[in-house]
């Protein structure tokens, strides 16, 4: 199945502009944007949405037990207990420290999360709760940006959602229209498995990324909007393949985004069998592979660094991840923390 990825994304490329924030540039505390993203035609495209929903909640853990926390805020019951049509959490909450929790339920004063907390939140620590964005906030409810749409899947652009296990495998989705009113499912976003069941509010995690398969031949640029992170981000990655996206909306570097540090996990070994993967779809269409290189004999095989497949002694930690992009993290460990400070400042 691995292979078979990597044959997919093999004829992918990406185009992405966006107009927002750009590195050490100040911006209010409660930023709100727009970033201008391209899906090219008759190809592949890796995008994300760096921008998020506002902030539902704001304040404190009042006490945290187990998976409950109870909070300084008050809310209506139950109101963040819904879930997309994968069966995914709507909300989350989000730490200062940029910890991504999903909200299973809750009542007036108390939220109940999805895993115990209890050793990584404290009394008196600062939380967010924030809704999930979905396809439909990316790529239009109504498909008014403008994909090719068809009565099924084979006559329609595919979006590409790579599980979160590390396995590799894909949920694919597509914008229908159907040609008979109704008859054949009705109008609107769909899965796989079922022409009629809705899926415009299924689920992107703020640095998850997507492939857009694009049928037809015209390019496809289109404004998201939202509000900037700003919260450090902290994503712990399993072994295997995970489809990610930096999660500020700014461009960053290989040696700035955070994915290699001395202590996080990350897997660095003498060349690129023995070393995590990063994969980056050039805009010529193909995978380019880095690694962070890690030389046995103090330089004699290369030195240590961020280094491609086309060489293993010149330095492409400045090569730059655009904004409103995704890439591929192939990790052979046992865990990968990944996390890197907001990279403006506020």
């Amino acid at each position: 199945m691995k292979i078979n990825m990597l044959k997919l994304l093999g004829c992918a490329a990406f185009v992405c502009c966006f107009a927002l924030v750009t590195q050490a540039q100040s911006v209010s505390s409660t930023p709100v944007g727009y970033v201008t993203l391209t899906i090219n035609g008759s190809g592949y495209t890796a995008l994300s949405n760096p921008l998020e929903n506002a902030v539902v909640y704001s304040g404190t853990a009042s006490s945290v037990s187990g998976s409950d926390i109870t909070t300084s805020f008050s809310m209506t019951d139950s109101e963040l207990s819904a879930t997309d049509a994968e069966g995914n959490s709507s909300h989350y909450i989000q730490t200062s420290s940029g910890l991504i929790v999903e909200v299973t339920a809750n009542s007036t004063s108390a939220i109940t999360l999805a895993s115990d907390v209890s050793s990584l939140i404290s009394d008196g620590d600062t939380i967010l709760v924030k809704k999930f964005s979905t396809i439909a906030d990316l790529l239009s409810s109504d498909n008014s940006i403008g994909l090719t749409s068809g009565a099924d899947l084979t006559t329609s652009d595919v979006v590409y959602i790579m599980s979160a296990d590390g396995a590799g495998a894909y949920a694919t989705y597509y914008y229908q229209t159907d040609p008979f009113g109704g008859f054949f499912g009705g109008n609107g976003w769909r899965g796989a498995g079922s022409n009629s069941t809705d899926v415009s509010n299924v689920i992107l995690h703020p640095d998850d990324g997507i492939i857009v398969k694009r049928i037809s031949a015209g390019d496809i640029s289109f404004v998201t909007t939202g509000t900037v992170n700003t919260v450090n981000h902290s994503r712990s990655l399993p072994a295997g393949f995970s489809l990610v996206a930096y999660p500020f909306p700014t461009d960053t570097t290989l040696a700035d985004s955070g994915i290699y540090s001395a202590s996080n996990g990350y897997v660095s070994g003498a060349d690129v069998t023995t070393s995590d993967v990063v994969y980056v779809i050039s805009p010529a269409g193909a995978f380019d592979l880095y690694y962070y290189q890690t030389d046995p004999f103090g330089g004699f095989f290369g030195g240590n660094g961020w280094r491609s497949t086309t060489s293993n002694s010149v330095d492409v930690g400045t090569n730059v991840i655009p904004a409103g992009s995704s890439i591929i993290i192939k990790h052979i460990g046992t865990g990968l923390a990944w996390s890197d400070d907001i990279p403006y400042s506020l």
